[in-house]
């Protein structure tokens, strides 16, 4: 029976031949991405710390047990030992290992059938990586691909610890480092869809694109609106992030705690020796919480050696140190009326968060007055729906979005001219859009002139 069975088979593959016709090839099985703590595995120079994590995505399902036996470490004095773990449909491989300190290693993937369908790879794929010479880390690659740049921190809330979610280039937590490249850091607030990954990646691209990375920190923290498994971990309901609340689960923080702690971490001069400057930045709800934030926060005061700038993008209102407001026929100065809520924060200081609790309006007007901040405005002409247009306290402040922040710096210069430390960037033909302001030419070289 046996034979007869084989052949069938071969006289059909003749038949296939002699018709034209090609029994289909075992595809190949292509290695689409590759990274090594982070970093991307081609990095020249590569250095990480001794507990490594590589992962690697490929095009199509693998068979774990010919995967196990086509994966090799090499280097280093005694054998590496390590454990694979498979996800997204056995398509991506997460290698865990703790290897030596001072050690080169060399990762090999062999060229042979790995594939659950028989897909083979197509060559010998290897990549070089060096570890840390002790336990100390001075140094390392930035994390670059950005999905796998998601950290979490425990941070004291009002009634104990909750986990703080954030992406960063950086382990800005790790206990071992005494980072000596990293000299400044910028920190990017989403907007009210709740995306840092987005920020994170749109800012990566203009670190990469302006050779930011090898020595500033990017941060992109997750002010998650809803909650998790565990009650104790931070979520804001609704837009109360942006106004600088406390968050909705039972151990409360202020979203502007969140940050001060982020700050607190890159001020430690043990940890961050050459830090000297810190920007935050936001767009859309996410420049909301900037602009109140700048004036509000206890960090500037707090760290006199490190320098803050605040760069507010596309905000769709502001706050104003005043009752005053800016008349857009005349552009002039004038007190409105019949609108009660134009001075609620954030608009203004009647009803602000606990954080603020004993801050009286006199002494945050004159941070705020103080403090650096840029106005980024995009001025394309594009739809702007999510733009509230009804409420009076909105639409007060200007008919557009552009408009409102065009207005706000026309107040500063006339309500506190000479004095004041705000300024305004325009970038030309974008609306409201992330993206295109953060990978503006305009947004560059004000970020270039910023961490000088």
């Amino acid at each position: 029976m046996k034979n007869i069975l084989l052949g069938i088979l071969l006289s059909t593959s003749l038949l296939l031949v002699s018709c034209g016709i090609e029994p289909d090839p075992v595809a190949n099985i292509e290695i689409l991405s590759s990274t090594v703590n982070g970093a991307n595995s081609s990095e020249a120079n590569l250095e990480v710390p001794v507990e490594v994590s590589i992962v690697i995505v490929f095009s199509s399902a693998l068979n774990p047990a010919e995967f196990q036996t086509a994966f090799t470490v090499e280097g280093g004095g005694s054998p590496a030992v390590y454990t694979l773990a498979y996800s997204n449909a056995t398509t991506k491989v997460t290698a865990n290992m703790t290897l030596d300190f001072n050690t080169t290693y060399t990762v090999k993937i062999a060229h042979k059938t790995i594939g659950a369908n028989g897909g083979v790879l197509q060559s010998l794929r290897s990549f070089t990586f060096k570890t840390a010479v002790d336990e100390v880390i001075r140094s390392m690659t930035p994390c670059t691909n950005v999905g796998d740049c998601m950290r979490s921190v425990e941070l004291n809330g009002s009634q104990g610890n909750g986990t703080f979610e954030f992406y960063s280039n950086y382990p800005i937590y790790e206990e071992k480092a005494q980072w000596e490249n990293l000299t400044r850091a910028v920190i990017v607030v989403h907007g009210a869809s709740h995306d840092p990954l987005n920020y994170f990646g749109y800012m990566t691209n203009t670190f990469e694109t302006q050779s930011f990375s090898e020595n500033t920190v990017l941060i992109a923290p997750f002010f998650r609106n809803t909650s998790t498994e565990s009650l104790q971990d931070f979520f804001w309901t609704n837009t109360s992030w942006r106004r600088g609340r406390p968050s909705s689960n039972s151990n409360r923080i202020s979203s502007f705690e969140a940050i001060d702690e982020l700050i607190d971490q890159l001020s430690d001069k043990i940890r961050f020796p050459v830090l000297s400057k810190i920007i935050i930045t936001g767009h859309s709800s996410g420049a909301t919480f900037t602009h109140v934030y700048a004036a509000a926060n206890t960090s500037e005061s707090k760290h006199p050696s490190i320098d803050f700038e605040y760069v507010v993008a596309n905000a769709q209102f502001f706050y104003y140190p005043s009752v005053q407001r800016i008349n857009e026929s005349n552009d002039q100065l004038f007190t409105p009326t019949g609108c009660p809520a134009y001075t609620v924060w954030p608009l203004g200081y009647n009803a602000v968060p606990p954080y603020l609790a004993g801050v009286t309006a006199s002494t945050f007007n004159a941070q705020f007055v103080d403090r650096n901040i840029t106005y980024l405005l995009g001025n394309g002409s594009q739809p702007d729906p999510t733009l509230n247009t009804e409420d009076c306290e909105n639409t007060i402040q200007g008919s557009s979005r552009f408009d409102r922040g065009e207005n706000m710096f026309k107040f500063m210069e006339l309500a506190y001219p000479g004095i004041h430390n705000q300024k305004k960037v325009i970038v030309n033909g974008i609306g409201h859009d992330g993206q295109g302001m953060y990978q503006s030419s305009e947004f560059k070289l004000l970020l270039t002139q910023l961490l000088k």
